[in-house]
């Protein structure tokens, strides 16, 4: 028998050693969702801690390096993230660090927009740069920055996991959604490049989700793509059918 403790929530269980496959090297806790590695040993097997995400772990590593570190490992080693984040274990930490950094990240996206229409570098289009160059609109999207983020997290989180559902790729539930995409937010800190920014921080962003729902549904990268190639594939039959539709009304 092999005494599995998570790391997380202390749920421990005996596991006879022969149910467990040679090549296991991930287990998750069926209480929490946190997904912990597990070492095998002659005999026995350990269990490693959970390194869960760095800003789960401020407490421990300091606010600033929490922040830090899981910006830095979204961005560059997203799989390592997602593949130790707990699937489950509340909305309370994934929410706040999207909230706080897609906040910051909209800041900047709307600044550099500001900027542009109030130095007049954006032909007037039926007053819409006069308005985007307005103070007062730029304080009051300020203002209202995160609870537009906390909209946006929660309704995208709901559309994705409905695609991912009907591909059979969501089997670890929605908050295990929204837990991608609330750290996800970290590739918004790409706002800060002026202009351009924002479009690298949504085609970075799309390859995050990718990875991020691929580790945390433990499903396949054919099922998350085709997930989002849903949408896309909806369009072209709308389109299709509008101009189709037209082209019958013309000739009759």
């Amino acid at each position: 028998m092999v005494l599995i403790t998570c790391p997380q929530c202390n749920y421990a269980r005996d596991i006879p050693l022969e149910r467990i496959p040679s090549r296991t090297r991930w287990v998750r806790c069926p209480r929490c969702g946190s997904r912990f590695e597990f070492v095998r040993r002659e005999g026995d097997g350990e269990e490693k801690k959970s390194l869960s995400t760095p800003w789960e772990r401020r407490i421990q590593l300091g606010l600033w390096q929490g922040v830090k570190q899981t910006i830095k490992g979204v961005l560059f080693s997203p799989r390592t993230v997602f593949s130790t984040m707990p699937v489950r274990g509340g909305w309370r930490e994934p929410l706040a660090f999207g909230l706080l950094v897609g906040s910051i990240g909209s800041m900047f996206t709307f600044f550099w927009e500001f900027f542009v229409a109030s130095m007049g570098f954006l032909k007037p289009l039926w007053g819409a740069s006069t308005t985007i160059g307005s103070p007062l609109v730029f304080l009051v999207f300020i203002f209202l920055a995160p609870l537009f983020v906390t909209f946006n997290l929660f309704i995208s989180s709901a559309i994705i996991h409905v695609l991912l559902l009907v591909v059979r790729g969501g089997k670890n539930g929605y908050e295990a959604t929204f837990r991608v995409v609330s750290y996800s937010q970290a590739t918004r800190v790409w706002s800060v490049i002026p202009l351009l920014g924002g479009a690298v921080g949504w085609i970075w962003r799309s390859i995050v989700y990718i990875i991020g729902l691929k580790e945390a549904q433990e499903t396949s990268y054919g099922r998350v793509i085709l997930a989002f190639s849903i949408p896309f594939a909806v369009l072209i039959v709308v389109i299709s059918g509008f101009f189709i539709f037209i082209m019958h009304f013309i000739t009759i």
